[in-house]
Order: structure tokens, then C-alpha cells, then sequence
């Protein structure tokens, strides 16, 4: 489930780990897809991460990187 907060993303998704994490990231790598398109792509996100036995949440920025 993701939706738009503040002009962020807000993201909850399941994981399989039972651990607890708060991550900061500032260039973790991600999978995007863009609208109507099946084409995955590499982009960066850049914000705040919770691990919750089963669950993550991640509520930030993505940015995509220019091709030379």
C-alpha cells in the first residue's frame, strides 16, 4: 500500500523477519515501477524506515538517477 503524505510517499508492505529496525537512509537502493509500465528501474530512497515483526514502513523520497 503506498499513498501520498506532505508530498512524501508513505509505504507499508510485509517482510519476512520478526526483527525491530528504525532506519535513516539517505541513498538506499529501490525497485520503481512507473505508471503503466511493467519496466522495473533502479532509483534511490531517501527517508525513514520501521521494521515491525512482519511489516516495514517507509515514509520518504525516491529519486532516479540520469542516464549518460
Amino acid at each position: 500500500m503506498t499513498m501520498k503524505v506532505f508530498g512524501q510517499s508513505l509505504t507499508i508492505e510485509f517482510r519476512n523477519g520478526v526483527g525491530f529496525d528504525i532506519e535513516f537512509a539517505n541513498s538506499r537502493p529501490v525497485w520503481i515501477s512507473k505508471a503503466g509500465s511493467e519496466q522495473l528501474e533502479v532509483a534511490e530512497f531517501e527517508g525513514l524506515l520501521i521494521s515491525l515483526p512482519f511489516i516495514l514502513i517507509s515514509f520518504g523520497v525516491c529519486y532516479q538517477g540520469w542516464d549518460d
